[in-house]
Formats: structure tokens, sequence, C-alpha cells
């Protein structure tokens, strides 16, 4: 379950889809969680970006492959039941 920058830094003030974990160690393990879901899209994209930057065209589109497989995934698992 997704949580926004704001309800991670304010913790006195209602989110419109959920009120912020009181616990602060329950909201850091949410944020690990999610961080944890996002990991293989920012690695994805990190190669990406060093392969860009270092002109290598085979790593280029594999890094892309890579970004798109787990942003396929990210989406999936995000999806409603």
């Amino acid at each position: 379950m997704p949580i926004s920058p704001a309800d991670a830094c304010d913790f006195d003030r209602l989110s419109t889809t959920e009120a912020p974990p009181a616990d602060p160690a329950r909201l850091v393990a949410r944020l690990r969680e999610e961080l944890r879901e996002l990991e293989p899209v920012v690695t994805a994209a990190t190669l990406a970006t060093v392969a860009f930057r270092m002109r290598d065209e085979a790593g280029l589109v594999a890094a892309l492959r890579a970004l798109t497989a787990a942003v396929d995934e990210l989406e999936r698992r995000r999806e409603p039941a």
C-alpha cells in the first residue's frame, strides 16, 4: 500500500485515503515495504541511466527491457483485486 511523503512527514494530518500510523515504527515498516517494492524499478532505471551516459547501446536496451519488466510487475502488484 503506497504511502505519500506528506503522510510520512505529517503525523497529525489525516490523509484523504487513510490515517498515517501513529506509531513511528509502523510507519518505518510501511516505508521499508514500499521501498522494497520499488527497488527493482529504481535499480533498472539507474542501470539505464548509466548505460545511456556510457553510450552503451546494448546495455541501454537491456536495461530498458529490465525497466519495462519491473514497471509492469509493479503495476500488476498494485492493481486493485
